[in-house]
């Protein structure tokens, strides 16, 4: 199964090579969605810090075991902040491809206008 990095990775190049294209306002509108979506992103993990509880439950070893078991959850490896860049990484990967989509269809679109051009001044 491919990665969703690396499907974005893929399809973005192919936007870039000029095989995939997104008209101009879908991909400006998209892109416009990923830089709003990356905000909130940006603000819950920054909020992660909040969800820190290791005092929460006491001075006892197994009360801060506990409190470090919940404070993992939070910023510890694979916890939420992890999640979170995760999905900032996928949706920037998302925003790289609208972009490069709705440039390879202005790029093809001027360049087939100027060769319909080029031709008709053949003539």
């Amino acid at each position: 199964m491919t990665t969703p990095a690396t499907q974005f990775e893929r399809l973005t190049h192919s936007a870039e090579a000029g095989r995939l294209f997104l008209e101009p306002d879908a991909a400006t509108s998209c892109s416009a969605a990923c830089d709003q979506f990356l905000v909130v992103l940006e603000e819950l993990k920054i909020s992660t810090r909040d969800l820190l509880c290791r005092e929460a439950f006491g001075h006892l070893p197994s009360a801060q075991a506990l409190g470090q078991k919940f404070d993992n959850k939070a910023i510890g490896p694979g916890g939420f902040a992890d999640v979170l860049q995760q999905h900032i990484d996928t949706v920037t990967r998302m925003k790289a491809l609208f972009d490069a989509a709705g440039k390879a269809y202005v790029e093809t679109d001027a360049e087939t206008r100027a060769r319909i051009a080029a031709a008709h001044l053949d003539k």
